[in-house]
């Protein structure tokens, strides 16, 4: 019975292990370009003098595992930073306040969970989604911009987007990045001019662990 279990206990570990190998496991970090469209509903005086968008650099790092049978399971921690000069009373707050400029910072970051399928062989095409966490919201002279409502819901950010894998050598691959988030601001951010629509990409490397 010992023997049985025994070579039982193996035949686990080698299919185990055997899978495991099979199994692409890999960490990456990646630099970033992010356009952001800022929001103007609101801007225009007296209230706001301009949005926070653009174009802004960023960073991103993850950890993906690609399956034998090409799903890919994946987490991303992405950031890109902006910052404007804004006046208006949707700043500071109205009269005499509504034209004292004001240093707005936007620490765009997200921490994402994504699925998706892989395609190709050497080189892989990977397409993605998932759902994501906001860290961060902005500073108005390095002070934290408030809730305005408290009980307002706020929907995680939706992401999508596709990687380019193309090995380097036996362990390390060039990375090609793009995503698309959907990033519902809430009320005090979108009277800020930030707008929901976060388009990034960029390129890196990623390193295979097993």
């Amino acid at each position: 019975m010992r023997a049985v279990l025994a070579y039982s206990t193996l035949c686990a570990v080698f299919i185990a292990s055997n899978a495991f190998a099979q199994t692409d496991v890999g960490v990456s970090a990646s630099v970033l370009a992010a356009i952001q469209p800022v929001d103007d509903a609101y801007v225009g005086s007296p209230y706001l003098s301009e949005g926070i968008g653009g174009l802004g650099p960023g960073f991103g790092a993850g950890v993906s595992i690609i399956t034998r049978d090409r799903l890919v399971v994946a987490g991303e921690y992405s950031t890109v930073r902006f910052t404007q000069i804004q006046d208006g009373r949707l700043v500071l707050g109205p009269f005499p306040l509504e034209h004292v400029p004001a240093t707005t910072r936007l620490h765009d970051s997200v921490l994402s969970v994504l699925f998706g399928y892989a395609r190709g062989e050497s080189t892989k095409v990977i397409f993605l989604g998932g759902v994501g966490l906001r860290l961060d919201r902005p500073t108005i002279n390095d002070v934290e911009a408030e809730h305005y409502d408290v009980s307002e819901k706020e929907f995680p950010a939706v992401t999508g987007g596709v990687d380019l894998l193309h090995p380097l050598s036996a362990r390390a691959q060039l990375v090609i990045t793009g995503r698309y988030t959907f990033n519902e601001r809430d009320t005090r951010q979108q009277y800020l001019g930030i707008g929901p629509h976060v388009i990034r990409a960029g390129a890196g490397i990623r390193i295979r662990l097993n």
